[in-house]
């Protein structure tokens, strides 16, 4: 926790360089999920979702729900149940390994 009696870590520019990495390291991951309709006739996005590490968060597309789910796969498992036929599609890639310190 910040005191007010800590030095300042860095120049200003190293200081937001580091909160780049910080942020590029930890970013969620977005997601989408995709509705399959016919023998790959048409299809549309079901849901929008943002991964953490901890779990994802789904809203849905043109429809009033929002849910927190542990994976984005458990969240496709759920509801394909009712008969859907949905795809998983990432948008961002997945960070790189970070380097041993």
């Amino acid at each position: 926790m910040w005191d007010g009696a800590m030095r300042p870590l860095g120049t200003p520019e190293e200081f937001h360089q580091m909160l780049v990495d910080l942020v590029t390291e930890f970013a969620p991951r977005r997601f989408a999920i995709c509705e399959e309709y016919g023998d790959r006739i048409d299809g549309a996005v079901f849901a929008w979702g943002i991964a953490f590490p901890d779990g994802v968060l789904l809203c849905g597309d043109q429809r009033a729900y929002a849910g927190r789910f542990p994976s984005a796969d458990s969240a496709v498992r759920i509801f394909s149940r009712v008969g859907r036929r949905l795809r998983l599609v990432w948008i961002d890639e997945p960070a790189p390994p970070s380097l041993p310190t």
